[in-house]
């Protein structure tokens, strides 16, 4: 079983590649049982899309 920095590493690098089939069940099978990475995960993602509306905003200030 992965400890939680092992799983939030894996969260942060699957958004720069995918995961190998083994790092995604592991991951998987770490947050069927641990709350707090998966709100970490959580996180993540509601900063991405927070980050993808400010460029999708600036892009239309520029024109």
């Amino acid at each position: 079983m992965l400890k939680c920095q092992q799983a939030a590493e894996l969260i942060s690098l699957q958004h720069d590649r995918p995961l190998s089939l083994l790092e995604y069940w592991q991951l998987r099978l770490h947050l069927l049982v641990c709350s707090p990475c998966k709100h970490y995960r959580k996180q993540l993602y509601t900063i991405e899309l927070a980050m993808e509306h400010l460029r999708q905003d600036q892009g239309r200030d520029k024109r």
